[in-house]
C-alpha cells in the first residue's frame, strides 16, 4: 500500500505540469519553439549525461538499452500487421509507432528516481535510451511506411544530443571518473527541470489542437499495444532470462517492468501532427492514457516490482 501510494501521487505532482501547460497554451503566448530547444540541447544531455556518471556501470548494465530496442521493434511490427487486420489506413501505423514508445522521461522520470536506488535507476534510463532510439528510427519509418532512407535515420540517430550525452556520460563512469558533490544540487534540479518542462510541452501539444476527439475503437487498440502487449512482450524476456539466459537480477527487471507501465509517447502527438495522422484522435489518446496510468501504474508497480527499498 505504501508503494501504491508513492507512485500514485507522483503521478499526479507530475499530471500537474500538464495542466500548466495546457492553461498556458490556452490563455498566454508562450514560446513553445524556446522550450523546445532548452529541453533537447540543453536540459535533457544533462539529465542522460549525469545519471550513467553518477554510478558505476558495467556492460551488463549498457546492454538494457539493446534489449529496450528490440522488444520495442517486435511489439510495433506485431502491432504493424495484427491491426492491419481492422485497418488497412495510417491508423495501424500509428498504432505500431505507439505500441513500442513509451514516455520513460518527462513522466517517469520523478517516479523512477522516488522507487529507484541510483544504480537501478540508470539502468531504467539506459532502458530508456533504447526507446528513444526505437521511436526515432524504426518506429519512425513504421509510422511513414517507408524504410528507404536508411542512412538518413542512422544520422539522425547518431547526432540525437541526449543519445551522444548518455554513452559520454557511460564512458565518464567506466573510465572511474566521478562528478564532484558540490554538483549535487544541480543534478538534482535538472532532473526536476527534465520533468516539468517535459509534461509542461505536452500540455502546450494539447492546448493548440482544435478539438478533442475521442475515437474508442483507436483508442482500445492502441491501449491494448501499449498496456497488454508491452507488459507482456516484457514479462516473457524476464521469465526468458529468469529461467535461461540468467543474464540480469532483480534490478534489471523492476527497471524493466516500470518502464512496461509507462503511458503513450507525447511524441506521438507531434508526428500525428506533422503527417496528418488523425492528430484531434491521437491526442486524446495520449491525454486518456495519462489518465489512465494514474490507477494503472501504482497498480502494476504494486503487485509486480519486488524488492524496492
Amino acid at each position: 500500500m505504501i508503494i501504491f501510494s508513492i507512485v500514485f501521487f507522483k503521478t499526479v505532482s507530475v499530471l500537474l505540469s500538464l495542466v500548466i501547460g495546457f492553461l498556458a497554451g490556452k490563455y498566454s503566448n508562450v514560446e513553445k519553439d524556446s522550450i523546445s530547444s532548452l529541453l533537447f540541447y540543453f536540459i535533457s544531455p544533462i539529465v542522460f549525461f549525469t545519471i550513467p556518471a553518477s554510478t558505476t556501470l558495467t556492460l551488463a548494465a549498457l546492454s538494457v538499452t539493446v534489449v529496450t530496442f528490440v522488444i520495442a521493434t517486435f511489439l510495433s511490427l506485431f502491432s504493424y500487421y495484427f491491426f492491419g487486420k481492422f485497418w488497412q489506413d495510417h491508423t495501424r501505423n500509428i498504432i505500431a509507432l505507439s505500441a513500442g514508445t513509451a514516455n520513460g522521461g518527462y513522466f517517469m522520470l520523478p517516479i523512477a528516481a522516488a522507487l529507484f536506488d541510483d544504480y537501478t535507476l540508470s539502468i531504467y534510463m539506459m532502458a530508456v535510451i533504447g526507446v528513444n532510439i526505437y521511436e526515432c528510427s524504426v518506429g519512425f519509418y513504421i509510422c511513414m511506411r517507408s524504410f528507404a532512407n536508411t542512412t538518413d535515420s542512422i544520422l539522425k540517430v547518431v547526432k540525437l544530443p541526449i543519445l551522444n550525452a548518455f554513452f559520454l556520460g557511460c564512458l565518464f563512469s567506466f573510465c572511474g571518473f566521478t562528478l564532484p558533490d558540490f554538483l549535487d544540487d544541480f543534478i538534482y534540479n535538472m532532473k526536476g527541470s527534465f520533468s516539468i518542462l517535459g509534461m509542461v510541452m505536452v500540455g502546450l501539444a494539447l492546448s493548440s489542437l482544435q478539438k478533442f476527439e475521442v475515437d474508442i475503437k483507436f483508442t482500445l487498440a492502441t491501449f491494448a499495444a501499449k498496456f497488454l502487449f508491452y507488459p507482456l512482450g516484457v514479462g516473457l524476456f524476464i521469465m526468458f532470462d529468469h529461467f535461461v539466459t540468467k543474464w540480469y537480477n532483480n534490478d534489471y527487471y523492476n527497471a524493466l517492468k516500470l518502464l512496461s507501465t509507462a503511458p503513450l509517447a507525447a511524441n506521438t502527438i507531434v508526428i500525428a501532427n506533422l503527417q496528418k495522422f488523425y492528430p484531434e484522435k491521437v491526442a486524446a489518446t495520449v491525454f486518456l492514457s495519462l489518465l489512465f496510468v494514474v490507477i494503472y501504474m501504482p497498480t502494476m508497480v504494486s503487485i509486480f516490482l519486488s524488492d524496492l527499498n
